[in-house]
């Protein structure tokens, strides 16, 4: 079974949200088999950031990737996340 990269959305509640701490909490709830493979942010209005995640995770998930936009969302701080990308990796 192949993974996919999943690159997530994470949107802040308002500028005084640390991405850091966002970041590291998501972390902490990622079930068995998921990875951060990398995290980026980017501007996306007069001061605030979006987290940019990119993570690897299993192909044939229960779920899919509805799991993880539901843990994003429910961190403390977050606004909402939303996949905006998704490539199969492996054969």
């Amino acid at each position: 079974m192949a993974d996919v990269m999943v690159v997530l959305k994470v949107f802040p509640e308002g500028d005084e949200t640390d991405l850091d701490v966002v970041s590291k909490k998501l972390l902490d709830k990622l079930p068995e088999g998921y990875k951060l493979v990398r995290k980026e942010t980017e501007p996306i209005a007069f001061g605030l950031n979006a987290l940019v995640l990119y993570i690897s995770m299993p192909e044939r998930t229960e779920g899919g990737t509805d799991t993880l936009e539901e843990l994003a969302s429910s961190i403390e701080g977050v606004s909402h996340a939303e996949v905006v990308g998704i490539t199969r990796l492996g054969f």
